[in-house]
């Protein structure tokens, strides 16, 4: 399933990349000041939870 969600603080998207491996979280990208990628169904919550803790998106 693709997410993408509005971009709160400029992060290295490779650091992006290394959180979200663990939920299954692949192809993260930033797409016109979203972060954008796909992850499984059943970790979306998880992995959003996550990048907003981290202060990376909104």
């Amino acid at each position: 399933m693709k997410v993408n969600y509005p971009v709160k603080e400029a992060t290295d998207i490779k650091e992006i990349k290394a959180m979200l491996k663990p939920f299954g979280g692949r192809c993260a990208k930033f797409v016109d000041g979203n972060l954008e990628y796909q992850i499984k169904e059943e970790q979306e919550d998880e992995a959003y939870k996550l990048l907003k803790e981290k202060g990376i998106v909104q």
